[in-house]
């Protein structure tokens, strides 16, 4: 626990004991699709400092939200994940992020590779019941996530595992206008802003799926 507390017994105030010092949470939303190194948290979040950041990092360790695992070949690193615990805070994160998205702009501040992702579960508007899955593999520079879109609901993971209808390279700012803007894959393929390799017709489906309303 930080050592400031509300002292206040509500359970609402006791999770921000926990976790409601300034970055906690994002350190929690960048664990959310797996393990990263502290040089991943480092570049994800780059207007926290590293004390600060080593400071949290320590503290949701202490309290059971994360834990240093050591990744294998070929990363050969130490890195830090959710405990389960910690995974119990991804429908609060996507619910915050609902609540607060009704006051971001397009042109608003930048997010990292893994807060869009996470976004996308937050604008998820499932098709209709007999609707076949579609799955589209987003890369954001040397990230990769498959996103399966069904009837009951979208599934996000990391790696670029899965065997995708098609395959879109862009950087985050793309990603959000194809959803927020109207901007179509072929617009953006056209400017040079995006590579689509696979179905194209699939990928402007995926990315009519979100709503676009907020």
């Amino acid at each position: 626990m930080s050592q400031r507390s509300y002292g206040d017994g509500c359970g609402a105030a006791l999770a921000l004991d926990v976790v409601g010092e300034r970055w906690a949470l994002h350190i929690v939303r960048e664990l959310v699709f797996g393990p990263k190194r502290f040089r991943d948290l480092r570049n994800a979040l780059p207007n926290a400092s590293q004390n600060v950041l080593s400071q949290r990092l320590r503290e949701l360790e202490n309290e059971g939200v994360v834990r240093r695992v050591e990744l294998g070949p070929p990363v050969s690193a130490r890195a830090y994940e959710l405990t389960d615990s910690g995974r119990e805070l991804e429908p609060v994160l996507i619910e915050l992020a609902r609540w607060g998205a009704r006051r971001a702009t397009l042109g608003g501040a930048e997010m990292s590779t893994d807060a869009f992702m996470l976004l996308l579960k937050v604008f998820y508007r499932p098709p209709a019941p007999d609707t076949p899955s579609l799955t589209v593999r987003l890369v954001a520079g040397v990230d990769a996530f498959d996103i399966m879109a069904t009837p009951s609901g979208v599934s996000v993971a990391r790696g670029g595992h899965s065997q995708a209808h098609a395959t879109v390279r862009a950087d985050v700012r793309t990603l959000r206008a194809l959803i927020f803007t109207g901007l179509t894959v072929a617009e953006a393929a056209d400017a040079g802003d995006a590579l689509v390799t696979g179905d194209t017709d699939a990928a402007q489906r995926f990315f009519r799926l979100f709503d676009k309303g907020r």
